[in-house]
């Protein structure tokens, strides 16, 4: 493409979705927020309004056809990310999708071979990937500083108190959305290597009450890999003390580690004690990921050279998350090529 300027579309005017828009509009010089497309269409013109943008939609058609629209960034609801992702790949446009690409396997098989038949982007909202801490582990790991990878751990605990319904949460959400980070993370950190093993186990420890309901908010994963390497990866939906996310990486000659709770490396001292500000939201500890993200699939856009995680990284952190299922309904491991 020899624009030097990509167009963009939000689909999606939510919390992420806004997120993703703001950067958007505010942080990168070769990207233009050009519309904002939702089925509520007062909810996209306000947004819109918001950022200085002229173009709001309920029409996926139009943003379709519109011959300026070179991508969009998709943050709608989870069960609808593959289907849209096809439609407007089918026409033409690279895409941005949010974590998951889908929700079968099959689905991200379908979006992928069509972005292949288009030649479009299609990256997937793995944003810690992005995280400087995350990318320079990764590149240790990358040098050979920690040795052959042999214990890896990955963590998300969202901040508390928990505030959602978890009558209205689909029952494997802790997988399926919140774990399928942690999933892509040590499929990432431990490069080359498949998994062989599966097992999970979760419960409603944090909304006992909803468990009948089949609700889960707490969730341990194992993973064996083939290179003999195992690894950890947990969920949970309330951790009081803030948001917290991070990784481990033990190696033969080493060890990395990525992420912290802490706001920042000042620890206040007085008559009661010690004190850290811990962070509350992930688009605050992620800031400089999402933006990072979405400026590497512009460039994707612009240059015709994609960076970021694509199809085949949807495809295989959601089968990790569909084996996770499994053990969990057979309370036994799962056997694995992933």
């Amino acid at each position: 493409m020899s624009k030097k300027i990509a167009n963009l579309v939000l689909v999606g005017a939510g919390r992420m979705g806004s997120h993703h828009a703001e950067n958007v509009a505010f942080k990168m010089a070769n990207a233009n927020l050009f519309g904002v497309l939702d089925m509520n269409l007062d909810g996209a013109k306000a947004l819109a309004e918001k950022l200085g943008c002229e173009y709001a939609t309920d029409s996926q058609e139009e943003i379709a056809n519109h011959p300026d629209v070179d991508g969009v960034i998709i943050a709608s609801p989870a069960r609808f990310h593959a289907s849209i992702s096809k439609y407007f790949i089918e026409h033409g446009k690279s895409v941005f999708c949010e974590k998951p690409a889908g929700l079968t396997l099959a689905e991200i098989e379908d979006v992928s071979a069509a972005a292949k038949k288009a030649g479009v982007a299609y990256q997937i909202g793995f944003n810690r990937r992005w995280d400087r801490a995350f990318a320079d582990a990764k590149a240790a790991i990358n040098a050979g500083n920690i040795g052959e990878p042999q214990q890896l751990r990955s963590l998300t605990r969202d901040p508390g108190p928990w505030g959602g319904d978890p009558f209205k949460i689909p029952t494997w959400t802790i997988f399926y959305e919140t774990l399928i980070h942690d999933f892509d993370t040590l499929l990432w950190l431990n490069e080359g290597a498949k998994v062989t093993e599966v097992r999970a186990m979760a419960d409603a420890l944090v909304r006992p009450d909803a468990k009948g309901h089949g609700h889960l908010d707490v969730a341990t994963v194992t993973l064996r890999f083939d290179n003999g390497a195992m690894a950890v990866a947990e969920a949970n939906f309330c951790a009081m003390y803030g948001y917290d996310v991070r990784a481990e990486v033990l190696g033969s000659k080493g060890m990395v580690q990525m992420g912290d709770v802490r706001k920042a490396n000042m620890t206040l001292f007085n008559q009661n004690g010690a004190e850290d500000a811990t962070w509350r939201m992930d688009s605050h500890i992620f800031a400089e990921g999402y933006t990072a993200q979405i400026r590497a699939f512009v460039e994707a856009i612009l240059t015709g050279e994609q960076t970021g995680p694509n199809g085949n990284d949807a495809h295989r952190a959601l089968a990790v998350a569909l084996a996770c299922i499994e053990s969990v309904q057979s309370n036994q491991p799962v056997a694995t090529d992933i």
